[in-house]
């Protein structure tokens, strides 16, 4: 299909602005025109594929993965698997499991078609019930995971052999692996580490799979690395070993690090971050250990980090303001002294109001982003709120109040309402907090640019959410407490919104979680989403439930 006349630079903006809008159809359409656009479109196409799920066992999945594993044998007219910019292996396990289940001939027929037949010929031979392999001490069909070792073996090292004779530069820079249960699996892993040199992200399921080998294979083959993720922490040994990779890593390299659900129960990890303390920006570190916590200073030299999230697993004894006053007291510093941190989490950590209270006041610390999460109410950090003044976006939830038991909201939130008010860039606000009417007042004549609220509450009805209709770019309401809203009332709150000068409500949603009674019918539900739809192109979503809490 040509266009003769037609300018080859119109088809690059097209390609171009497909990218931009990850428009897969239209790229591949214009690939297939000749074979200058197709060097131009596929290798844009297949750098985007990150945003994809090909885990299915579908079209789609069979041929991305078909076009990866031919590719990297040196079987097709282009290196598909050297443009690839992620690779999610983990995808590829799943795809692999879905399709060892699929019945659709047609499918099985394209993916194992040649070169492919020999993975067949292999999957069929490890069905064998005479096969050599003790699938007894396997959990799970091994099948796919002897499928997979091969693949992945066959395409680190296609992209590893296509490198090496210059004539394509491999784009993969980010890799995921699963958890490796297979022992191959496992022992290959070095391998397969080694022939990625141009990786700059590592994500790792189970970190036991660092071992010495490939902390080696790392430190020596993959010189840019930058952003390491990992989710299980199964040992102390394990994270030992995680300590370990950070230090045999070059010094200021690292400047992501990620621990997703792994406990860290000692100080060693904390002490091998300090050897990046020059470059990392983000470091999420989740179940943090009593241990751990008290060596929490070893990061006071992390003064480039942009975010911080610290969730912690400790005893209700626990107190980490006065454990080690002296720790706490640099870890305090630390907060205020860091310039360029926008986004700060605390989740589970002890002390962390009274952490928070006396770092909010730092002259450097200027968060754009704050969320305190299931953390204990033992200080009014709220009272320094004033002092961010570039506060975007703040999440509030404190479960230890118990506010459910005490009843209906009666002001026990206006300091932390006034705390809120007196921040005038904020647009985002979710809390879990009971908002009285008279502390949504507060927040609603002093944080102007509000545009999301959530908040819960104690039979909320439609006095809670008129002053809200005063703030002129509000575009979403959520209540995710029990709700007692009229029909009339809701109709009104929209209508006040339409009144407010100068507003902008596109696209307003209005939701309700728990809505008692039947307050609304089902005729007015609807006239209220019609009356949403016409005011401000948005939507109304309200669960609604009986006596017993029961939806209906």
């Amino acid at each position: 299909m040509t266009f003769p006349g037609f300018p080859t630079e119109i088809w690059w903006l097209i390609v171009d602005q497909a990218a931009s809008i990850k428009d897969l159809s239209t790229m591949f359409l214009i690939a297939r025109l000749n074979r200058t656009m197709a060097c131009f479109a596929l290798p844009l196409m297949y750098g985007i594929v990150k945003g994809l799920m090909y885990d299915d066992a579908d079209r789609q999945s069979v041929c991305f993965w078909r076009s990866i594993i031919v590719s990297s044998l040196g079987k097709t007219l282009y290196p598909y698997c050297c443009w690839v910019k992620t690779l999610d292996f983990s995808d590829l396990l799943n795809f692999l499991q879905n399709f060892d289940k699929s019945e659709d001939a047609q499918l099985r027929y394209k993916f194992y078609s040649p070169p492919l037949r020999y993975l067949q010929l292999l999957q069929i031979n490890i069905s064998n019930p005479d096969h050599p392999f003790d699938q007894d001490n396997f959990d799970g069909n091994v099948g796919p995971h002897v499928l997979f070792c091969e693949v992945v073996n066959k395409i680190t090292e296609g992209i590893r052999a296509t490198a090496d004779q210059g004539h394509v530069t491999s784009h993969l820079t980010k890799v995921r692996f699963p958890n490796l249960e297979y022992l191959p699996c496992i022992l290959y892993f070095p391998v397969w580490i080694s022939r990625l040199t141009g990786l700059t992200t590592l994500h790792i399921h189970d970190i036991s799979l660092l071992n010495e080998q490939v902390t080696l294979a790392i430190a020596e083959n993959c010189s840019a690395l930058k952003h390491f993720k990992c989710y299980i922490i199964p040992s102390y040994e394990a994270e030992r070993h995680l300590s370990s990779l950070l230090q045999t890593l070059p010094p200021n390299t690292i400047e992501s690090f990620t621990v997703i659900r792994g406990a860290i129960s000692g100080p060693h990890v904390l002490k091998a971050l300090d050897r990046h303390s020059g470059s990392l920006k983000l470091i999420q570190l989740t179940k943090l250990e009593a241990r751990a916590l008290g060596a929490l200073n070893e990061l006071q030299k992390c003064n480039a980090l942009e975010s911080l999230y610290l969730d912690a697993i400790v005893g209700p004894d626990f107190d980490f303001v006065r454990s080690d006053t002296a720790v706490y007291g640099q870890c305090v510093d630390w907060l205020q002294n860091c310039g360029q941190m926008t986004h700060l989490s605390l989740g589970f950590f002890p002390g962390g109001t009274q952490l928070l209270k006396d770092s909010l006041t730092g002259p450097k610390l200027r968060l754009k982003s704050l969320t305190l999460m299931s953390v204990e109410a033992n200080a009014p950090w709220y009272s320094e709120l004033h002092h961010q003044t570039k506060l975007e976006y703040l999440n509030v939830e404190v479960p230890q109040l118990e506010f459910q038991e005490l009843g209906p909201a009666t002001g026990r939130c206006q300091g932390l309402a006034a705390g809120i008010s007196r921040c005038p860039e904020l647009k985002e606000l979710e809390t879990e907090e009971y908002l009285s009417v008279a502390d949504i007042s507060i927040i609603s004549e002093g944080a102007l640019k509000l545009e999301k609220i959530s908040f819960s509450g104690s039979l909320v009805h439609d006095a809670h959410i008129m002053p809200l209709a005063n703030l002129p770019r509000l575009k979403e309401v959520y209540v995710t407490g029990d709700s007692a809203f009229t029909a009339s009332g809701i109709l009104k709150f929209f209508q006040k919104m339409e009144e407010t000068p100068d507003h902008d409500h596109q696209g307003f949603e209005f939701g309700a979680a728990f809505q008692q009674g039947t307050s609304i019918g089902q005729r007015e539900y609807i006239r209220i989403r019609k009356a949403a739809k016409r005011a401000f192109d948005g939507d109304v979503d309200i669960r609604f439930i009986d006596s017993d809490g029961e939806e209906y």
